[in-house]
């Protein structure tokens, strides 16, 4: 069973109208610009917020392991298990336990709490992560029950995935694939997300072929990395070629920059900390259009 990393109510941002994201945990790229870092790793994950912590070292005296004899700040990775008391032990929630095992009942019954909203605002369900798809059996049968509800069921993905457990799990279930790409050279996305992006090519092309009606390709605006020119000018041609007529560009965003400093992981200095600047998103999709624009695409933001 995979871990969850947290069930959103009330988005605006993953799909039409309103919805509700379920965060699966694991992901087998390792984008160095991730917004969801905890997302990552599939296993379960001690994240620490020291502007919260108050000091009162009730999770030194909760930790098995004695992880955490030296504060919550020092804590010794080497020994800690990840089992959650320190988190369960702390009064201001500076300690948290990312990632828990949760039922297709407990899900369904969080989610349908907003049917009236989705219902309302054309919204639905939207799995994500990390990568839903990494779990297709899982997430298959998940947005198998979201359709049975009458509920509308999205996916958002790297498209790291085997096609044919796709094919066999989740497609038939799915009504919106928001398909993500980031960079279209191969040795580029090597680098940046430690996979190639081959397969991502691969499997993007078959479903622009079988079900390109419910296909949208998504570019996330990375500052140096994703939203130069070339790479842009590149990813629109190629999606092109295969058959695309849809592309939305996302500002970035910065988020994952504080719960990766939370989780003791290093960031790249090179990430800004600060949302992306409006005139120069405003001016980026203006070139885009303009770019874009002998392909007959429809250009989102």
């Amino acid at each position: 069973m995979p871990l969850i990393v947290d069930i959103k109510r009330h988005s605006l941002e993953d799909g039409p109208g309103i919805r509700s994201v379920v965060f699966f945990k694991g992901c087998p790229l390792r984008c160095v610009f991730c917004q969801n870092p905890e997302a990552q790793d599939p296993g379960p994950e001690i994240a620490f917020q020291s502007r919260t912590c108050i000091e009162c070292r009730s999770c030194v005296s909760a930790c098995p392991t004695g992880a955490l004899a030296a504060g919550p700040a020092l804590r010794a990775r080497d020994r800690c298990t990840a089992c959650g008391a320190c988190a369960r032990a702390c009064p201001s929630g500076a300690l948290a336990l990312v990632g828990q095992p949760l039922s297709l009942e407990q899900i369904m019954d969080v989610l349908v709490r907003d049917e009236p909203y989705y219902r309302h605002s054309g919204g639905g369900v939207t799995l994500s992560g990390g990568e839903c798809t990494a779990f297709p059996q899982f997430a298959g049968e998940l947005l198998r029950r979201l359709r049975g509800a009458g509920l509308h069921a999205a996916i958002e993905t790297c498209g790291e995935f085997s096609y044919a457990r796709f094919a066999e799990w989740i497609l038939p279930h799915v009504q919106l694939i928001l398909f993500d790409l980031k960079v279209a050279d191969s040795e580029s996305h090597m680098r940046v997300t430690g996979r190639s992006n081959q397969r991502i090519w691969a499997n993007l092309a078959r479903l622009l072929s079988a079900v390109a009606e419910r296909v949208q390709v998504r570019i996330p605006l990375i500052p140096g990395l994703t939203d130069t020119r070339e790479n842009l000018a590149a990813l629109a041609a190629r999606v092109a070629e295969l058959g695309g007529r849809s592309l939305t560009l996302l500002p970035y965003n910065p988020l994952g920059v504080t719960m990766a400093a939370s989780l003791g992981r290093p960031h790249p200095a090179c990430l800004p900390r600060t949302f992306q600047d409006g005139d120069q998103f405003r001016e980026t999709i203006d070139w885009f259009a303009a770019e874009v624009a002998r392909h007959a695409f429809t250009v989102r933001s």
